[in-house]
């Protein structure tokens, strides 16, 4: 824990609700003749660690940045980007409980920063599907100067509890073992939408 880093992950998770999820298609004008998508849930591919079997969503303080397909050239990251991982536990569903398009309509606004939230919070895993259910916390990752003594090469990670308790600030080793090899900037993006569950 770096305290000097602490504040500054606590501000990101303060903030990040208002900044929207990456994915949330209700933002921008429709495409193709289609609705557009709100967020969706999507399973992490780890095996293991603290994103093993998690879902998890995406927000970013500058969405214009941010990639969202993965195999992009690089997009550098400008100074003050922030990015907050909703991570949340996979509850099994039977799939006559998932609704056959998702929402469209805004969740209740986020009581701390009165935006509305769009999320479809299924996700087919073979042939299961699951529902982002019980909040497990939130992983942040930020950039601050370059040449900030402490950082990953001006990048700092943190953690924070569903509580909001920051739990690890600064150059968190196992968040730089895998940030490191990520595209743009230790930034990884998402891969495109999955298909709807059922």
């Amino acid at each position: 824990m770096d305290a000097r880093f602490a504040p500054l992950i606590a501000s990101a998770y303060r903030d990040y609700k208002a900044w929207g999820r990456v994915d949330d298609e209700l933002r921008w004008a429709p495409w193709l003749c289609r609705l557009p998508l709100p967020g969706r849930a999507r399973m992490s591919a780890a095996e293991d660690g603290g994103h093993a079997r998690k879902l998890y969503s995406v927000f970013a303080k500058h969405r214009d940045r941010y990639p969202l397909v993965q195999g992009e050239a690089p997009v550098s990251q400008p100074v003050g980007q922030a990015l907050v991982k909703e991570s949340y536990h996979p509850e099994l569903v039977d799939e006559k409980e998932v609704p056959e398009f998702p929402s469209h309509r805004p969740s209740e606004p986020d009581g701390a920063s009165g935006a509305p939230d769009h999320f479809d919070p299924y996700v087919r895993d073979g042939d299961r599907v699951y529902r982002a259910s019980r909040f497990a916390g939130a992983y942040v990752v930020l950039k601050v100067a370059p040449e900030t003594p402490g950082t990953d090469a001006g990048w700092v990670y943190g953690t924070v509890t569903p509580g909001g308790e920051v739990t690890s600030a600064g150059r968190v080793a196992s968040c730089m073992g895998c940030h490191v090899s990520a595209p743009h900037e230790r930034v990884f993006g998402i891969a495109p939408a999955p298909s709807a569950a059922p």
